[in-house]
């Protein structure tokens, strides 16, 4: 998932609309134009620093790697350039593909696993696993958050790290965002403008879910225009949720964050542009023992939830605190009253 890059000045928008609605959300299904979009990004400088957190929280240099929601891999092909064990899972079957093809026209050896990031099995573990450019949005409740954590944490080792990359909850809460919705990137033959969300997007105050309005031009040199738009649900994890999820879901345990790729920068520093949590595996080395998954689950959708309750039910006895237990007949095995 892209959220942006840092600020910088507005985009102009023209050319012709080809609308892309569905149960998966159009860009996803347009690996070119989603990498053209996520140019500005400086892969190799990134993946340094998932491989110096690395070193510095991990029990051991990592030699197997894993990326989750890693649309056309970008991280893990440069991992498995230098040197590593890289597989990718995707749920788009376009993203799986263009991760493979790229892969072989490279020459190097990844791993493509198409499966939902929330139920997936590959019969392995590794030394790290990484969520970049904010993918975990795609997890839209807390049953969502709490099914990846669970399922994830088989496939890292003890020891392990899960860096997860997130946009920085700034760009919610401030009066000024850390990143922009709006910039252009020069590419290969020509130049795409991005638009990810801003303008008239609002939050939902309940989900926190933004339904993101996206825009991708790609201009080649010479004529010719290519433009995809989309809607993209679009949930924000605040750190605290996270953290209690984390908690919650067990076998992982925060031990560091910051705000940026390029130094150690503290997620609370003015400067911190995103939100990267490191999470170290804990618990026992018992790896997952089914076959790779093939084909994918279902994948995330928004559901309906519950009108907001304007009262909590109690659930349980009635006993108050502290009151003696009332006299009756010694307690039987066996059911209850139906």
């Amino acid at each position: 998932m892209l959220t942006g890059r840092r600020r910088r000045g507005p985009a102009a928008w023209s050319g012709i609309m080809v609308g892309h609605h569905g149960r998966v959300p159009g860009i996803y299904d347009e690996p070119q134009l989603y990498e053209a979009a996520c140019a500005y990004r400086d892969v190799p400088g990134e993946v340094s620093a998932l491989l110096r957190w690395s070193g510095k929280h991990g029990d051991r240099d990592p030699r197997a790697v894993l990326e989750l929601a890693a649309g056309p891999a970008e991280h893990s092909r440069e991992l498995a350039r230098r040197g590593l064990d890289a597989t990718t899972l995707d749920l788009s079957p376009a993203m799986c593909a263009r991760a493979a093809e790229l892969a072989a026209a490279d020459g190097i050896a990844l791993t493509v696993v198409r499966a939902d990031m929330r139920d997936f099995s590959i019969g392995r573990q590794f030394d790290l696993a990484v969520t970049m450019l904010n993918s975990l949005c795609h997890l839209l409740t807390l049953d969502d958050l709490l099914a990846h954590l669970a399922c994830l944490a088989p496939h890292v080792a003890p020891g392990g790290l899960y860096i997860i990359e997130l946009a920085h909850p700034a760009d919610f809460f401030a009066a000024e965002r850390r990143t922009s919705s709006e910039w252009s990137s020069e590419v290969d033959g020509g130049t795409v403008s991005v638009r990810w969300g801003g303008g008239s997007d609002e939050i939902d105050p309940i989900t926190q879910i933004t339904r993101e309005h996206v825009r991708v031009t790609y201009r080649k040199r010479g004529g010719g225009v290519r433009e995809v738009t989309d809607v993209v649900p679009n949930r924000f994890w605040t750190a605290t949720e996270l953290t209690a999820a984390i908690r919650l879901a067990g076998g992982f345990a925060v031990v560091a964050s910051y705000g940026d790729f390029e130094a150690d920068t503290p997620v609370e520093a003015p400067d911190a542009w995103r939100m990267i949590l490191v999470l170290r595996r804990e618990g026992p080395a018992t790896a997952p023992s089914a076959e790779p998954t093939t084909a994918p689950s279902a994948e995330p959708t928004e559901a309906p939830s519950a009108e907001p309750a304007k009262a909590l039910r109690r659930e349980g006895p009635a006993t108050a605190p502290g009151a003696e237990p009332a006299e009756g007949p010694p307690a039987v095995d066996g059911p209850g009253p139906g």
